[in-house]
């Protein structure tokens, strides 16, 4: 329906292991040059069509991006973003922040321009037959745009769907081969300008686009930011300086009393050796932020590694004892990525729904969910102020699927 207004989608080729895209000077290709796989599977019959084992359905956004100029009804909005009377200190759009204009500031070419484009990229897995269905892992990428009003740029009919990664696998990192075609756009739109109509001021224009900001859950974070979200190393903010440690019994990383360095120096929990980690005291000073030019350098001396589901497990070295880089990852191409404040940025409604799940299923100890276990509670009482309680375990009970405990005070 969309592809007479000049609104398909491009079908990709692509390696079923997420090797390569049979794109531009590998269009031709009938076979991945890593692994070998065939580009198509075997015929069933003569004359049938070849079907290739995997595709990528990319939708160009330059074109879409037109579209909202030659439309009287978005035409006009599209410079609301400058034109709009700002109150101090009162943030009710991404033009109202910090990285907003910290962007404009960097790259005043761009900025003068008000009808470029600034945009927002987000991505999640999920399961297009159900919860309940065999596994399988559907990736759909979203672009917002955010020169429309606040109303307007979260409104469906305005996030642009750009790409559906198919499954049945999650990309995870490889998710980068998967992201060349809107990349390469990216980079198009940056540099080179796409002629543009403005129905509203009746001329053409040169109009330019670029990439804000990514916000994901904390999965897909990892993957587009390149560093791993598993281990003591998972925090991208403190990277190798955060003080998480392993649980004596519970085997996982725990980041608890991480957060007392980032409170002013007088504040009365710094001196708190009841509440938080027994006996200690923060002395230490929050880390400091690296900056997009630092993280750059420093993702940079690592080069770049081969993607693949079968390379999965190639690491760079001292993974996960004084970094956790996994890659260096496809956004450091665009050329204003590292002066952009935020680069990446988590999704609030995840974290607030992950922590109200954990808290309630413990609270009201619903079985098969609650954090409350044995091992949890030998861990409680060996870090935090437990010396005037006893821990009193009910063996007979340990071996049934829910143990039951009861804290007892010391005579």
């Amino acid at each position: 329906m969309m592809k007479p207004l000049g609104l398909g989608y491009q079908k990709i080729g692509m390696c079923p292991n997420f090797y390569m895209l049979y794109n531009l000077e590998n269009v031709e290709m009938i076979e991945c040059m890593t692994c070998g796989h065939s580009r198509y599977k075997p015929r069933t019959g003569r004359g049938k069509t070849l079907v290739a084992y995997k595709k990528l359905k990319y939708f160009p956004i330059t074109s879409r991006l037109q579209r909202l100029f030659m439309s009287p009804r978005t035409a006009e909005h599209m410079t609301w973003h400058q034109s709009h009377d700002a109150v101090d200190g009162v943030i009710v759009h991404p033009s109202n922040g910090k990285a907003w204009k910290h962007f404009n500031s960097v790259h005043p070419y761009f900025s003068a321009e008000s009808r470029n484009v600034r945009l927002g990229l987000c991505t999640d897995g999920f399961n297009p037959f159900g919860s309940f269905a065999a596994l399988y892992s559907c990736w759909p990428a979203i672009l917002t745009v955010y020169n429309l009003p606040s109303g307007m740029c979260m409104r469906p009919e305005f996030m642009f769907l750009s790409m559906v990664i198919l499954g049945p696998s999650s990309p995870v990192r490889n998710i980068d081969v998967c992201l060349r075609p809107l990349i390469d756009e990216l980079v198009q739109l940056w540099s080179s300008e796409a002629l543009t109509y403005d129905i509203s001021r009746k001329q053409n224009f040169l109009m330019r686009a670029a990439l804000m900001w990514t916000i994901n859950d904390f999965p897909a974070y990892g993957m587009f930011f390149g560093w791993s979200m598993h281990g003591k190393l998972t925090c991208s903010y403190c990277m190798e300086n955060n003080k998480a440690f392993t649980l004596t019994n519970g085997g996982k990383a725990s980041f608890f009393d991480c957060h007392l360095r980032f409170l002013p120096y007088n504040h009365r929990y710094i001196k708190n050796r009841k509440d938080f980690f027994v006996d200690r005291v923060e002395k230490d000073v929050a880390p400091s932020r690296l900056s997009g030019e630092e993280l750059h350098d420093v993702v940079s001396k690592y080069g770049n590694i081969v993607f693949g589901l079968q390379l999965d497990k190639q690491k760079f070295p001292s993974f996960d004892l004084t970094h956790n880089w996994v890659k260096r990852s496809i956004f450091w191409e665009l050329f204003y990525w590292k002066t952009n404040l935020f680069c990446h940025n988590l999704d609030v409604m995840h974290i607030e729904n992950n922590m109200f799940e954990n808290i309630f299923n413990t609270v009201m100890d619903v079985k098969g969910k609650t954090k409350d276990n044995i091992k949890a509670r030998l861990d409680v009482a060996l870090f935090c102020n437990r010396q005037n309680m006893e821990l009193v375990c009910d063996e007979s009970r340990v071996a049934k699927p829910r143990a039951s405990f009861v804290l007892e005070k010391n005579a």
